[in-house]
C-alpha cells in the first residue's frame, strides 16, 4: 500500500520557511510520496529556499510551474496568486500511490503508524476529510528541535469540532477548513477528476471537490483522528536572514494576497457537474519533476 501527500505554496513569504521546513520533515516521516507543486513564484520555488536542510529520501516529488508558464493557463489577472485547483491536480493526475491526501504546508501530518492505522479502516468508496488541531506558534518555537519531541508536545491539544455551512443547502463542508487534511483512494480522486480547475479565484475549492464525490456516487465522512496540527502563522517564523517577518496585524498584506472569491452559489450551492475535461491536471503536457 502506497501512500501520496499533495501540497501546494507560492514563494510570496506568506506560508514561511520555518514551519515549511517542519512540514516537509514530518510528511517524509510519514508518507511514501511527497509531491509539492510550487505554481507562480517569482523569485524561485519555495523549496529551494529550505533544498540544503531537507531529508534526501527520494520520496518528494517537486513540481515548478513559473509565472510565465502560469500566464500561458490563466489569463484573468484577479485570479488567485496561489491556484489551488489546477497545481493540486498536477500531482494527482502523477501520483501512482493507493491512497492520496491534499494537505496544505502549514500543517503536520500523523505519524506513518497511526496514518496506516487508519487507513486500515478506511472505505474505497468514501471521500474523508480529518479536522485539524490549532498548533500554537510559541510551542512550535520551543519544541521544534525533531518531530518527535514537536509531535510529544502537541499531544494534549483537543480535537477540534467546528461544523461549517458555506451556503444554506451545504452538506458538503462538514468542518470549517475541511481541505487542511482530505483523503481518499486513488480511484475516487480519478473518478471526480480532481478539484474544479474552473475555480481560479480563492475559496470553497476544498467544498466543491467534497460535493463531487457526493455527486459522483461516494460517501463522505469527517473524522476527527488521528491528531494532525495546523501551525498557527504569526511573527515567531522568519526566514534564517531576519526577513519576511510575519506580522500578526498584518497577515494576509502579502503579494498572495486574494481579491476576488470563486462564486459560492455556483460551485457549492447550485454546482451539479464536474467541468474538467479528460486532460484535468495538465494530463496531456509532459512536466518536469525533481526528486529530493
Amino acid at each position: 500500500m502506497k501512500i501520496a501527500s499533495v501540497t501546494v505554496n507560492r514563494n510570496d513569504g506568506y506560508k514561511d520557511f520555518e514551519r515549511g521546513l517542519i512540514h516537509f520533515k514530518s510528511m517524509v516521516d510519514t508518507f511514501d510520496e511527497v509531491n509539492y507543486v510550487d505554481w507562480n513564484s517569482e523569485n524561485g520555488s519555495f523549496i529551494w529556499e529550505i533544498e540544503n536542510k531537507l531529508p534526501k529520501k527520494g520520496k518528494i516529488n517537486h513540481y515548478c510551474i513559473p509565472p510565465n508558464i502560469v500566464n500561458q493557463i490563466i489569463f484573468d489577472q484577479s485570479a488567485q496568486k496561489c491556484n489551488e485547483a489546477i497545481s493540486r491536480n498536477i500531482a494527482i493526475k502523477r501520483s501512482n500511490a493507493d491512497w492520496i491526501v491534499s494537505t496544505n504546508i502549514d500543517v503536520i501530518p500523523p505519524t506513518r503508524r497511526e496514518l496506516k492505522s487508519l487507513i486500515k479502516n478506511l472505505n474505497k468508496n468514501t471521500f474523508y476529510t480529518i479536522s485539524r488541531r490549532e498548533a500554537p506558534k510559541e510551542v512550535i518555537k520551543n519544541n521544534s528541535k525533531t518531530i518527535k519531541e514537536l509531535r510529544e508536545s502537541l499531544i494534549n491539544i483537543p480535537a477540534r469540532h467546528f461544523p461549517a455551512k458555506v451556503t444554506p443547502n451545504d452538506e458538503y463542508s462538514l468542518i470549517n477548513c475541511c481541505g487542511d487534511f482530505q483523503i481518499a483512494h486513488r480511484s475516487v480522486w480519478e473518478k471526480i477528476k480532481g478539484f474544479e480547475e474552473e475555480m481560479i479565484y480563492a475559496c470553497f475549492v476544498d467544498t466543491n471537490v467534497q460535493k463531487k464525490a457526493v455527486l459522483n456516487g461516494f460517501n463522505l465522512e469527517v473524522k476527527y483522528e488521528p491528531a494532525i496540527y495546523h501551525m498557527e502563522h504569526g511573527a515567531y517564523f522568519t526566514k534564517e536572514d531576519g526577513t519576511r517577518i510575519i506580522d500578526n496585524k498584518n497577515v494576509g498584506a502579502y503579494k498572495g494576497d486574494n481579491k476576488a472569491y470563486n462564486d459560492v452559489w455556483c460551485w457549492v450551492e447550485n454546482f451539479d457537474k464536474s467541468k474538467n475535461t479528460k486532460d484535468w491536471g495538465l494530463g496531456q503536457i509532459d512536466i518536469e519533476v525533481e526528486v529530493i
